[in-house]
C-alpha cells in the first residue's frame, strides 16, 4: 500500500524506517504499535510479551515467527503513565507490512498530544485493510476517527460512562477482553490483552504457540504464597494446568457478570463436562460454584464501596432479578443485602468515632 502526499503529511514522512517484511523473511505475525502520551505500561507488556514467547522456541526471544515495532517519528520518545520512557523501533512503516496495528491510548487529560500523525497512521492502515486495534483509551481515539460506527467498543468499567457521555451512539461492553468487527478490534487493555493475544496468534501460528505463550505468562505451581498471590488470586487459584489457569484468566478479565461455564469450556476448546471436571480437579470446587461465589463477592464490594441500589448491584454482578441475588446472597453472607450495607455503615460510623 503506497501513501499519498496528504497522508504523508510532507515527503516520506510515513515511510518505513525498517526494511519492508517480504517472502520468507516476513514473520507469521507482525505488529505495529503505536503509543499514546501516558499510555500504560502493562498494556505494552502484554502485547509484546505475548509475541515475545510465540516467536521462539523456548524462551530465546528470537522474533522468528513474530516481529513487533514501536512506531513514530526518529528522536522522539514517549512517555508512559509510569513516567518510562520509550524511542520508537521503527518510523512510521508502510502499513502493509504489518498484520495488525495498535494503539495503546494514554491518559485521557493529554489527549491533546496525540501525534497528529498517529492518526494519519491509522487511517491510513484501515483504509489500506489493516486490521487496527483500539486498547485502553484507545478506543476513544478510534471514535473520534469515526471507526467504531456500527461496531462495540469493549472498555474498561472505569473508563464507560465517560465513553458513553462522549459518544452516546456507539455500543458498550465491560465484560469482554476484546470485541472484533470488520477490521476494528477494541480491548480494555492491562491483561485482557493477553485473552486477545493468545486469539491472535492461534489464529495465525496454531494453537501449539498460543498454548505455549499462555502457559509461559501464568504463575507456575509453588510452595510459597507472593504477596501478588495473596492480593490477587485466591490460595486455591494456584494451579498447574495450563487450560485452567487460562480459565481463570478469562473469568479475571472478562467480569463475571455474563460469563457461563459453557462459554469458558467453548473458548478452550473442550467439553462442558470435561472442563468442569479438570476444574473442580485443580481448584477444588465445580466452576459454577467459583463464579457465583466472585458474583458474591463483588455485589458485596460494591455494595460496600459505592451508592448503588441493591437492584442495580444485583443486575451489575450478573443476577437475574433482585430476589434471586437476594436469596444467594443471604444463603452465602448469612444477611440479606441491605442489611449487609446497613451494618457495614454502623461498622464504619462507629469506628470514625472511636478515633474521633
Amino acid at each position: 500500500m503506497s501513501l499519498s502526499a496528504d497522508e504523508n503529511g510532507g515527503a516520506g514522512a510515513m515511510r518505513a524506517a525498517a526494511a519492508p517484511l517480504t517472502g520468507h523473511s516476513r514473520p507469521g505475525l507482525t505488529v505495529g504499535i503505536l503509543l499514546c502520551p501516558g499510555f500504560p505500561l502493562m498494556s505494552l507488556s502484554c502485547i509484546v510479551e505475548s509475541l515475545r514467547h510465540a516467536g521462539d522456541i523456548g524462551d530465546r526471544s528470537r522474533p522468528i515467527h513474530c516481529r513487533w515495532d514501536i512506531l513514530g517519528d526518529p528522536g522522539s520518545r514517549i512517555e508512559s503513565s509510569c513516567g518510562l520512557s520509550f524511542a520508537p523501533t521503527c518510523g512510521y512503516a508502510e502499513p502493509d507490512i504489518f498484520d495488525y496495528v495498535f494503539l495503546i491510548g494514554g491518559l485521557l487529560s493529554r489527549s491533546d498530544e496525540v501525534p497528529l500523525r498517529h492518526r494519519r497512521y491509522l487511517r491510513a492502515a484501515h483504509r489500506g485493510g489493516i486490521t487496527v486495534a483500539g486498547v485502553c483509551t484507545g478506543v476513544f481515539l478510534l471514535a473520534q476517527e469515526r471507526l467504531l460506527t456500527d461496531r462495540t467498543a469493549c472498555l474498561h468499567p472505569f473508563h464507560r460512562d465517560e465513553f458513553q457521555r462522549a459518544f452516546p451512539g456507539i455500543r458498550v461492553t465491560t465484560h469482554q477482553d476484546f470485541s472484533v468487527k470488520d477490521g476494528v478490534i477494541t480491548t480494555p487493555g492491562g491483561l485482557s490483552n493477553l485473552g486477545l493475544m493468545t486469539a491472535l496468534i492461534e489464529r495465525h501460528l496454531g494453537q501449539d504457540r498460543a498454548t505455549k505463550t499462555a502457559h509461559q505468562l501464568t504463575l507456575p505451581e509453588r510452595a510459597g504464597s507472593s504477596e501478588f498471590d495473596k492480593a490477587v488470586l485466591s490460595p486455591h487459584v494456584r494451579v498447574s494446568d495450563p487450560r485452567v489457569q487460562m480459565a481463570l484468566l478469562m473469568a479475571e478479565t472478562d467480569g463475571w457478570a455474563t460469563l457461563c461455564v459453557g462459554d469458558i469450556a467453548r473458548r478452550l476448546g473442550l467439553s462442558e463436562r470435561h472442563f468442569s471436571r479438570l476444574f473442580a480437579q485443580h481448584v477444588g470446587v465445580p466452576p459454577k460454584a467459583w463464579l457465583l461465589r466472585q458474583k458474591l463477592d463483588e455485589a458485596k464490594r460494591l455494595l460496600t464501596d459505592s451508592h448503588r441500589s441493591v437492584t442495580s448491584v444485583a443486575y451489575a454482578t450478573g443476577f437475574s432479578s433482585c430476589a434471586h441475588f437476594s436469596q444467594a446472597f443471604y444463603k452465602h453472607f448469612g444477611i440479606y443485602p441491605s442489611r449487609s450495607r446497613q451494618t457495614t455503615s454502623e461498622a464504619m460510623a462507629m469506628a470514625m468515632e472511636r478515633q474521633l
